[in-house]
């Protein structure tokens, strides 16, 4: 029996007439004592430190079944496989916390390193997924984010190349495909409902990867300028890209022209080149 299923035959249902977020930390919060008491081999102090920036970022996406929304135990699949999923990304806790810039980023940012590693491994370890098997993508999700990439940046030209068998078709009215993904957002077509499975190129996991962990982590921001990075942000970007192995390096090199000021370029034309790029969520197994 799978804890969805456990949960459900020994827990009361609870009724959410909304999406609040109040109340859903609140019920989140039972949810994580009675899991507690159902698995008491675990070190429950542990595991809410661990999981404790993993749980906030999954009650942003509570599931929906057209008339009540239901808690995800997301946080605590994860927790289970926490072993599995650093033998699959080949990230070490060991690295992690002997990596000394990440450490005093993380500091410098009002971080807790244990609950960052548990983040950084949840994400890196779907993300690694969708590199090397794809991911599932709804089309009416796809379009969703697409439009929200419009309306952020209405001044964009836009353009659709369409391929019937050999033959390419290049169309670059930008009005008309504003309409019509206008018109598509707003139906409900059965279209929407397909499901496409697209590879995602590592370059552009690695963008939502730092975006997702930067966007999503309790960073103290006060010094940081609008539209820039701190550079304890970018230090602690560098250095996440080296412990997933992005950043190309030996095993003994010496990471701090990797993960320091010395490399802001690399992280800057990283941020430029997707720069207004609508992020999927990186959430849930495949």
């Amino acid at each position: 029996m799978d804890l969805t299923e456990f949960l459900s035959q020994s827990m009361p249902s609870v009724d959410l007439p909304s999406a609040d977020p109040i109340i859903l930390k609140e019920q989140e919060e039972l949810l994580f004592q009675h899991w507690i008491n159902t698995h008491p081999n675990e070190d429950a102090d542990l595991m809410r430190l661990r999981l404790q920036y993993l749980r906030t970022y999954v009650l942003k996406y509570p599931d929906f079944d057209g008339t009540e929304f239901f808690l995800s135990e997301e946080a605590f699949r994860h927790y289970l496989n926490r072993n599995d999923k650093m033998k699959f990304t080949f990230l070490s806790e060991e690295e992690f916390y002997n990596h000394r810039i990440i450490q005093k980023a993380i500091k410098d940012l009002g971080l807790l390193p244990e609950p960052t590693f548990e983040f950084i491994l949840y994400l890196w370890a779907i993300l690694k997924k969708w590199i090397e098997y794809g991911k599932n993508e709804r089309v009416a999700d796809k379009i969703k984010r697409i439009k929200t990439r419009i309306d952020e940046n209405p001044q964009d030209t836009l353009s659709v190349d369409f391929k019937v068998g050999s033959k390419h078709f290049h169309f670059s009215n930008s009005d008309f495909i504003k309409v019509l993904i206008d018109n598509f957002a707003k139906s409900d077509l059965l279209a929407g409902g397909l499901v496409e499975k697209t590879k995602i190129a590592k370059r552009e996991a690695d963008y939502i990867l730092i975006t997702t962990l930067l966007e999503n982590l309790p960073i103290s921001r006060d010094k940081r300028k609008k539209g820039t990075f701190s550079q304890a942000e970018r230090n602690f970007g560098l250095s996440v890209l080296w412990l997933t192995g992005e950043l190309n390096h030996y095993k003994n090199d010496d990471p701090t022209q990797f993960c320091s000021n010395d490399n802001n370029a690399t992280f800057d034309k990283l941020m430029r080149d997707f720069k207004g790029k609508s992020t999927p969520p990186v959430f849930g197994e495949l």
